[in-house]
């Protein structure tokens, strides 16, 4: 039997068809344009890096973190070491002061004792392109064990056993937790049982000069305090326990370096004239027993200068060239005065340089040897201002150098044409200034004709005068 459908029926079910598909297509249509996915916040990751293998709770730590969004950008990452801090799941607006933002992935932190021992919470959270932040990130606690730092005087350095009212002291120091913990270094003289007494010093120093110090017996104490107050082991100066240091004061301001070490009569002479000229004088010995008196830094040997107006430095065949060299410009240059008389080693060169703190320029040919008798001669202006003729006095005068003076230097002295050298070789110059009379020769062993003592009045009362 042949079934014929109604027409009617027919339409009416494409009409419900049509409608539904309608229906689903703006259903569609409505979730895509007016209700999008929600974004989603990142996730964040961390590791822990320590800076020394053998302790990993020390006050340095190095962390790495990074970050993950599952459908967007990871802008950037906020941080605190506050445990309290609010929970920010909005990085946008947002006015904490207890968040830190960085695009960075790596830092390292020093963190801040505020004891012997301290816990620390590290809390870090990814913040994405949207600027939301992980809910929850990331939280590390670190428990700090605090070292003490440590703090040595370096081998030598050490004062030496007798100082007039100045002396340096150097040292180093060291933290586990890191060198910048060490938040102030501290000494005091004497007597450690007073905490008040003990004065600061900056950390970034390693060394410091006291003056003005009172003649007696003394001990430099010393030691170091971290961030947290921990401190160091003290340390004292003189190292052994039972040795003190000795402050001279001084008793004039004309000093006599006296850097001779030959078995002779030449300090005691020196010592008789010269106070015979001047009164009252200072003495400083810088190479008795070993160079015990000799500070261990060229600011020291300075310092010491300058306590005084004049200095009458004396050498044998190994002068102290080098801490001449240092100290004697600026010493000149802060208006002190200076006689110098040396000789020279058998090897030294004709090189100028170890001379530059002097008048002369460099040193001249060699002349074997000055015997007893041979004149010194002054010249005819220096002649005029009182200076004598001085002689040989000793036996023999060996390895004789010439003292070439600079450009700007004047000759005092020269010897007389002879055999065994070139036309009138210089022995003795000053400086433009009037400031510096330097002696190629032994000034005790030109004694001959008895004038050395008038030779040192005239420098020092014409020339050389306070």
């Amino acid at each position: 039997m042949k079934i014929t459908q109604n027409p009617k029926r027919i339409l009416t079910r494409h009409i419900f068809c049509f409608s539904s598909l309608l229906l689903l297509v703006l259903s569609c249509s409505e979730n895509f344009s007016d209700n999008p996915k929600a974004n989603q916040p990142p996730q964040t990751f961390i590791s822990i890096f320590s800076e020394n293998s053998l302790n990993p709770a020390i006050s340095r730590q190095t962390l790495n973190w990074w970050g993950d969004d599952p459908d967007g950008v990871v802008e950037g990452f906020i941080y605190t070491f506050n445990p309290n801090a609010e929970n920010l799941t909005d990085w946008l607006d947002t006015t904490s002061v207890d968040w830190t933002f960085t695009t960075e992935t790596q830092e390292t932190f020093t963190l801040t004792l505020a004891g012997t021992d301290t816990t620390f919470t590290f809390w870090v959270k990814a913040v994405d392109d949207a600027g939301a932040a992980d809910p929850d990130g990331v939280i590390q606690e670190f428990n700090i064990i605090n070292t003490r730092p440590i703090v040595e005087f370096p081998v030598s350095t050490d004062v030496p056993e007798t100082t007039f009212t100045v002396a340096e002291f150097v040292w180093s120091g060291t933290d586990l937790d890191g060198d910048d913990t060490i938040a102030r270094y501290q000494y005091v003289l004497d007597d450690t049982t007073d905490e008040s007494a003990w004065l600061d010093i900056d950390p970034d120093r390693n060394s410091i000069v006291l003056d003005g110090l009172q003649q007696g017996e003394h001990v430099f104490f010393f030691r170091a305090v971290d961030l947290a107050g921990a401190r160091s082991a003290i340390i004292r100066m003189p190292r052994d326990e039972n040795d003190v240091w000795f402050v001279r004061e001084p008793i004039s301001s004309f000093l006599m370096v006296d850097d001779y070490n030959i078995a002779d009569d030449t300090d005691a002479f020196y010592r008789s004239a010269i106070r015979n000229i001047v009164g009252p004088i200072d003495i400083w010995d810088i190479k008795s027993n070993g160079g015990a008196l000799e500070p261990p830094t060229s600011r020291a040997f300075l310092l010491t200068l300058q306590l005084f107006d004049r200095v009458f430095w004396y050498g044998d065949t190994g002068p102290n060239l080098e801490k001449a060299q240092v100290t004697l410009p600026e010493f000149i240059e802060a208006g002190g005065k200076v006689l110098m008389s040396t000789t020279f080693p058998e090897f030294s060169t004709n090189q100028g340089d170890p001379l530059d703190f002097s008048p002369a320029d460099s040193l001249g040919t060699k002349i074997r040897r000055l015997t007893r008798n041979q004149p010194v001669n002054v010249t005819p202006e220096y002649a005029a201002l009182g200076f004598p003729e001085l002689q040989v006095n000793a036996a023999i005068i060996p390895n004789v150098f010439p003292v070439v003076p600079k450009i700007s230097s004047e000759v005092i002295y020269r010897l007389p044409p002879g055999t065994n050298w070139v036309e009138e070789p210089p022995m003795a110059v000053i400086n433009a200034d009037d400031t510096f009379v330097f002696f190629g020769l032994p000034i005790r062993k030109l004694n001959g004709q008895g004038s050395v003592e008038q030779l040192l009045s005239t420098i020092l009362n014409t020339i050389l005068t306070p």
